[in-house]
């Protein structure tokens, strides 16, 4: 996937306009910082996000015999930022065409305000075969559009969620990178995160070719950041006085596959234990979904340490697993 900055494709009629979206996650290249201290995608990306959309419009309209090269951008205005934990939307429309140039105008806007304004882009069509089999890019085109997901809703609301700011010297210790937003956060008890899939990430390369789905390993590794924010008192600070030391993790199940241009959202909550005592062992019941349906479900298990401890060597000593994880494993 690489280089690829459309994540889903809702609503196209070709020859007039097309919609997409782009997520923009935590672990994606090309950002950079505000003096403020926001760490944000550049514009330029979300340029090229929107006009990879219009070639998708021509491409198809095209029968994938033609692609569009960029030969001129006569005005573009920056009017607002995209932060990490963010989904673009993208609407393109062509405003005149011919057999080898077409024109275009697009908006892109985040939480319904315009980020990006293109008042007219103008792209040379040129023959596919220079430059693919026409079947790739229908292929993906196919993978793309997913009219399906156009009103489909998260499982939680996450028009007020918090994208979690980036925090610079931090530590690897302290540099979680995959979850890109808060929903609510209860210390100690409940957390609700998101985190973005975008078609840019590099996992999505070899996982897998041709049918490209988030590893079921990393969807844990979200579950397992989530966890983390219930022995945090605050989601910013840049360092926490706890940590949760996992010691099992039993009932995993995958339901459904995790896309690209899919919010997968993690809930966690804490079954048992007290995540403010040094030494207490917990259990936590974490339930994720994407497009509104259930994905994945876990029970893990995790020791509260404090940071302390951790800097000066004290020793940890895993418990020993639950009765049911000792046992056989029935296939």
């Amino acid at each position: 996937m690489g280089f690829f900055y459309v994540d889903r494709i809702h609503e196209y009629e070709p020859g007039r306009f097309i919609r997409g979206i782009k997520n923009v996650t935590r672990n994606e290249p090309f950002f950079y910082w505000l003096p403020d201290g926001r760490r944000v995608l550049s514009p330029t990306v979300i340029s090229e996000a929107a006009a990879q959309l219009a070639s998708w419009l021509k491409m198809v309209g095209a029968d994938f015999k033609k692609r569009p090269v960029l030969l001129a951008d006569e005005l573009t205005v920056y009017t607002g930022v995209a932060e990490p934990g963010d989904q673009i939307e993208m609407l393109v429309e062509i405003i005149d065409q011919d057999e080898d140039v077409v024109v275009t105008r697009s908006r892109a806007c985040v939480r319904g305000k315009p980020v990006q304004i293109s008042t007219c882009g103008r792209g040379y069509l040129l023959p596919m075969q220079d430059f693919d089999d026409p079947e790739n890019p229908r292929r993906m085109f196919n993978r793309l559009y997913r009219p399906d997901l156009k009103d489909v809703k998260a499982s939680v609301d996450l028009s007020e969620a918090r994208g979690l700011k980036a925090i610079a010297g931090a530590s690897t210790f302290e540099s979680l990178r995959l979850v890109d937003g808060i929903v609510r956060h209860e210390p100690g008890r409940q957390v609700i995160s998101y985190k973005n899939c975008a078609s840019s990430e590099a996992y999505f390369r070899d996982h897998f070719p041709r049918k490209p789905v988030v590893p079921g390993v990393l969807m844990l590794s979200v579950v397992g950041e989530t966890c983390q924010y219930l022995v945090k008192d605050e989601i910013d600070a840049p360092v926490r006085g706890r940590a949760l030391i996992p010691t099992w993790v039993r009932n995993v199940r995958l339901r459904k596959f995790v896309e690209p241009g899919d919010q997968f959202v993690v809930k966690v909550d804490v079954k048992s234990g007290d995540a403010t005592r040094h030494n207490s062992d917990l259990v936590v019941q974490a339930v994720a979904t994407a497009n509104g349906q259930r994905v994945m479900q876990a029970e893990l298990g995790y020791r509260t340490m404090f940071a302390t401890d951790i800097a000066h060597g004290h020793e940890w000593v895993a418990p020993a697993p639950p009765v049911e994880v000792a046992g056989e494993v029935n296939l």
